[in-house]
């Protein structure tokens, strides 16, 4: 009773319209279309979840008739190659026929009905395989059927000859195929593992569908069935708003592309200039489209005039309202139900201009060829892979190209651009300026005779390098031509031979660019100084560049640098300065950068030392020591470097020996900061030559400490000359009775070079009774000085 109403209200409203006349052209306002009614389920079946080993038959499906002697089975597996349980039809032995599970609904239904499957063809060759049907309640007619080719890949079937999608698919693997087919219109859409790949194509005479039915390849295949899916939706005779993918302003002309829909038989193209205006249908689109993606794209190229009272072009550059609705035609009762209207704004271009992101040296692109200028785009970086031309039948990628060229920015253009004529407009493909001094490079098939716009008359020269492309049947080498343009200035795409493109000839051409940089260089920043001016020195590779000098981000200096070589002075403040060198040429917004940082320190480290002592009889001294900054410590000795800009952390204690001459050392230490401050400490040390205590020994080598009777007593020592003078070394042994009276001695003289080390042993035999009696030894420079040189080693 409900599709009964809809369909006695729209005749209403078309008799209306009929009647009531109006302005020719003008629509008269639809009703708004019902809420859309959800899909009921008629058939959800998956075989995932199946228990192992049921049978089609188990789980609700009839088989066809096979020939006598055929074989088939439907039963459920684990399927070998993803181990995942699924349906599994096979026949053998069937010749031309196939072997199909049935599914027949309770009633037959009109207007969506939408199947869905996922399936694996399973081998090592591919099979043609009818996969999927939808066959109408008579049972006379499968209004559309989806499936597989070896060679064509994804297909369907209106009649006998299968339709070349273009969507490869692959053995053992897993796809999902979904067909949406309305009854009305008796059009249908199919996707292929998720993607719409035909839309809007025409049924096999569509009036309700009754069964679906799944197919193996005929004579002896297999197929693997995960799962399927059918739901219907009842006839809606007010159609939704349909989905606007984007639109384009062309030469007096608004392109639009619109998301198909099963359930529209054609689109009603409107437009008017104001709101409040009456609607004015300047087209109807009925064409099926046959692109990947498969958008319709109409346009909207004439506006009513009311003081004319004709139909007139639009009128470059200005702003129109769009609208498109969705006109359902009832291809049985021949009626036709229009839908809500999707609105949007455009403006049509005689000639296009594409914007660019700001980092693109590339400005805004003004395409005269503006036919499909919305498939253009301004991109960075080019890799391998990469399509230079959008939309070409046989796609056309980068296979090598030189690294040089894969950082710069490019533009991408639609195939049909290397066809373009010129026009009224121009004769030209697109005109660009660059943002900044720029190196432009143009691609060109190298089968091509270069045009004169890209002839070296015009300041273009062959760089030698070439960039691969290949499609599915021919490999390509592109010879790189570059030219480069000032600031600012504008850079022309000329015509390709055109003639020579659409004979394959060439396979046209692509532009790339790179900025040119300033070339500044500026000397290693200085991380520390104390002084409160810094000089930056450095250069660039032209003249007549703008500098500017930041300082923690506030500007100090901008000038333009009227030579190559610069060098600017910055006063610091104390602390950190971060230090920012901006290059940029007049008219241009890229620039190029150079940083770093300068600490400005004018306070001396605090320099803290162990006092030495004033004398020491140790040649080896050690300077100890701390200081509160990271430092380079130096030190002196008579005004000799001992210790020269050795590092030290901060706070952490240092100890540097430092070797002493005979006499007064005059010791100097300095701590300098990173900055160059510098403190400095100094102190003074007498170094007495001091040849140590001797020891006594027996012939025999073991040391002493008692006297022992009748035995051979020496004192021994071994000294080492520290200063830089000869020395006269005089080693005494001296044998005293209870009284403190000398009874023996014994002397050794030796003389000792600067450095040099001797050992010096001297002694004699001890009396039968020592009882009472003493040993002494010592060392002096000589008998006539007596200047003691050790200590006295007794032994008692």
């Amino acid at each position: 009773m409900r599709n009964q109403l809809q369909r006695i209200l729209c005749l209403t409203l078309l008799l209306i319209v009929l009647i009531g006349g109006g302005m020719p052209g003008y629509s008269v306002p639809t009703v708004a279309a019902d809420s859309v009614v959800a899909p009921t389920t008629l058939l959800d079946k998956d075989f995932s979840n199946a228990a192992e080993g049921q049978s089609a038959a188990q789980l609700g499906f009839d088989y066809s008739t096979l020939p006598s002697g055929a074989t088939s089975s439907a039963v459920v597996e684990v399927e070998p190659v993803t181990s995942q349980k699924a349906m599994h039809l096979k026949v053998n032995g069937a010749g031309t026929s196939q072997f199909l599970i049935n599914k027949t609904f309770s009633e037959s239904k009109n207007g969506t009905v939408t199947a869905e499957i996922t399936f694996l063809q399973p081998g090592t060759s591919k099979a043609k395989d009818q996969l999927i049907y939808l066959t109408n309640g008579a049972g006379t007619k499968s209004l559309v059927i989806a499936g597989l080719d070896p060679s064509k890949g994804v297909v369907y079937w209106p009649d006998t000859a299968p339709v070349d999608l273009k969507t490869a698919y692959q053995l053992n693997t897993w796809h999902t195929i979904k067909v949406e087919l309305n009854t009305l219109t008796k059009r249908f859409n199919m996707w292929f593992d998720g993607t719409l790949i035909s839309a809007r194509k025409n049924t096999n005479d569509a009036i309700d569908v009754k069964k679906i039915s799944i197919g193996t390849p005929a004579g002896n295949g297999e197929l693997y069935v995960r799962s399927i899916k059918v739901t219907h939706t009842v006839p809606n005779y007010l159609p939704a708003k349909p989905t606007i993918a984007y639109w384009v302003g062309r030469d007096k002309s608004i392109a639009m592309w619109i998301e198909p829909d099963a359930w529209a038989s054609k689109y009603s193209i409107k437009i008017k200039e104001k709101a409040e205006d009456p609607w004015y249908t300047t087209a109807t689109y009925t064409s099926i489209p046959t692109s990947i993606p498969p958008y319709a794209s109409p346009s909207a190229s004439k506006i009513w005039d009311p003081v004319t009272n004709t139909a007139v072009a639009l009128t470059n550059g200005m702003t129109y309202i769009v609208g498109v609705a969705v006109i359902t035609r009832d291809e049985t009762a021949k009626i036709d139900y229009e839908g809500e209207i999707s609105e949007f704004t455009a403006t049509p271009y005689a000639v296009t201009p594409i914007e660019t992101p700001d980092t693109n040296v590339i400005g805004t692109v003004t395409a005269y060829n503006n036919y499909n200028a919305n498939r253009w785009s301004i991109n960075s970086g080019l890799h391998v892979g990469e399509e230079p031309f959008a939309d070409r039948t046989a796609v056309l990628k980068i296979t090598t190209i030189p690294d040089k060229y894969i950082n710069m920015d490019w533009i991408k253009t639609h195939a049909d651009t290397m066809k373009y004529t010129g026009a009224a407009t121009g004769m030209q493909i697109a005109t660009f300026p660059v943002r900044d001094r720029a190196s432009v490079f143009v691609a060109m098939d190298q089968r091509e005779t270069p045009p004169e716009w890209l002839s070296s008359s015009s300041g273009w020269i062959d760089t030698g390098d070439t960039i691969q492309l290949a499609d599915t049947a021919l490999t390509y080498s592109f010879k790189i031509y570059e030219k480069k343009f000032a600031s600012g200035e504008t850079v022309t795409m000329g015509l390709n031979q055109a003639t020579d493109y659409n004979a394959g000839k060439n396979a046209g051409y692509f532009v790339m660019a790179e900025r040119v940089p300033t070339g500044l260089k500026a000397d290693p920043f200085v991380n520390w100084t104390n002084s409160s001016t810094y000089t930056l020195n450095g250069s660039l590779k032209e003249a007549g560049v703008t500098l500017a000098v930041y300082n923690n981000q506030s500007l100090v200096q901008e000038s333009v640098i009227a030579q190559t070589e610069f060098s600017l002075d910055v006063a610091l403040t104390p602390g950190v300065n971060h230090i920012e060198l901006i290059a940029r040429r007049a008219g241009s917004s890229y620039s190029d950068h150079i940083s770093g940082i300068v600490h400005l320190d004018s306070d001396a480290p605090d320099l803290q030392m162990v006092v030495p002592p004033t004398s020491v009889k140790d040649f080896l001294f050690n300077v100890q020591g701390s200081v509160d900054e990271e430092s380079q410590i130096t030190i002196k000795n008579n005004g000799t470097s001992v210790a020269d800009s050795v590092y030290t952390p901060s706070n952490t204690p240092f100890t540097y020996p430092v070797q002493l001459a005979e006499g007064l050392n005059q010791i100097e230490i300095s701590a300098m900061d990173a900055a160059g401050n510098e403190s400095k400490k100094s102190f003074a040390i007498e170094y007495t030559f001091w040849a140590g205590k001797p020891e006594f020994y027996n012939l025999n080598e073991i040391q002493i400490t008692t006297l022992v009777s009748s035995t051979d007593m020496i004192a021994q020592k071994q000294i080492t000359n520290t200063t830089q003078n000869p020395k006269s070394i005089t080693l005494f042994v001296v044998m005293l009775d209870s009284n403190k009276k000398m009874v023996d001695f014994s002397t050794l003289i030796e003389e000792l070079g600067p450095g040099e080390t001797k050992t010096l042993s001297t002694g004699f035999l001890l009396p039968t009774n020592v009882s009472g009696y003493s040993l002494k030894a010592f060392i002096w420079d000589s008998l006539d000085g007596m200047k003691p040189l050790s200590d006295e080693s007794i032994i008692q």
